[in-house]
């Protein structure tokens, strides 16, 4: 199980008093594409308060952005699959200052920074976060990887104790 998450420390920037929206991006049908979704997935286990929205987007995120407007969060925290050139599992957080639109791995049509240019057209105050997870296998019809599950479990409660307001002191 990953012992940490690379950059955790940029989450805490988060007001968690704001309202705050996970974004999980993935295809059920691709292995470990799917962590984004699956990380949301573990989240429904939890009881969270009013603020946080969490919406599972499948491979289409682009679907969701009339979703993301009407709920006009402070915050959008985006978790996806991510080609970072790490160990696969490894958990990584960016800011939109150094997200690069090759780490996403998604096939989405529209790339992250573009998206977040046009959500930011309609909420101005929008501040953006992205979790990537190193996938080991892409490979279409298979179930996740071993690695990568134990990432999604250590991320999802990670993520369910910070949101919670029981910060966790991960790196």
């Amino acid at each position: 199980m990953p012992q940490k998450v690379i950059n955790w420390k940029k989450l805490k920037k988060i007001n968690l008093e704001k309202k705050i929206c996970l974004l999980g991006i993935g295809n059920f049908d691709r292995s470990d594409d799917y962590v984004g979704g699956a990380v949301l997935d573990e989240l429904q286990n939890y009881s969270f308060p009013k603020n946080i929205v969490i919406l599972n987007s499948g491979p289409v995120p682009e679907a969701f952005t009339g979703v993301i407007k009407k709920e006009r969060p402070d915050y959008l925290i985006i978790i996806d699959a991510a080609n970072m050139g790490e160990s696969p599992g490894t958990i990584r957080v960016f800011t939109e200052k150094d997200i690069d639109d090759a780490f996403m791995i998604t096939p989405h049509k529209t790339s992250m920074k573009m998206y977040l240019k046009y959500l930011r057209h309609f909420l101005k105050h929008l501040k953006a976060f992205f979790i990537g997870i190193e996938p080991q296998s892409l490979s279409y019809l298979e179930e996740m990887t071993p690695k990568v599950k134990e990432s999604v479990t250590f991320l999802s409660k990670l993520l369910a104790d910070f949101l919670r307001k029981n910060v966790d002191e991960s790196e």
